[in-house]
């Protein structure tokens, strides 16, 4: 049996500190150049996951499971779109938008399990990257958002190893 009883000391009070006396404001958040920086390479790589699980989706070999690889490019056009409402919050000013059409990892050609492998590797990358932003901001409308994305990528993760381990 665990020792829980054992530490029945309150701890001091002033040793505490409560997330809302280290909140940071959006104006802090606004001058943050890195965060924002990380914003638009967010902004840029989830266009080019959704031009990527396209991409899976037309391979004949992924043809039974289109439609889940398709649902997952269209979550990530959706979580573009939140992440430049994130932006467009925290600086009033609308992003730059990009094309990643042309990039070379939409355009360069691998194999099926390469391609799903990869896509499974970036979408667990990109879960801790979120659950960093999560944390980096506020209470409220903002975490909600980066939230929704996570929880997303999570759900990527799930579906792409249901899928690696159908197929291979």
């Amino acid at each position: 049996m665990y020792p829980y009883h054992q530490n029945t000391q309150p701890a001091p009070r002033n040793t505490l500190r409560t997330r809302e006396s280290t909140e940071v404001t959006l104006s802090e958040l606004a001058a943050d150049q890195r965060l924002l920086a990380l914003l638009h390479l967010a902004m840029e790589e989830s266009g080019e996951t959704a031009a990527r699980f396209r991409r899976l989706a037309s391979y004949d070999r992924f043809a039974p499971s289109k439609n889940i690889l398709e649902s997952m490019a269209l979550d990530e056009q959706k979580n573009q779109k939140r992440l430049q409402e994130i932006y467009y919050t925290i600086t009033k000013k609308r992003p730059g938008t990009t094309s990643p059409e042309n990039t070379p990892a939409t355009l360069e050609e691998v194999d099926a399990e390469t391609a799903l492998e990869e896509m499974l590797l970036s979408e667990m990358d990109q879960v801790s990257f979120y659950r960093n932003f999560l944390l980096a901001v506020p209470a409220g409308e903002l975490r909600d958002l980066f939230f929704e994305i996570l929880t997303d990528k999570q759900n990527h993760v799930s579906g792409l190893t249901y899928l690696y381990s159908k197929y291979f």
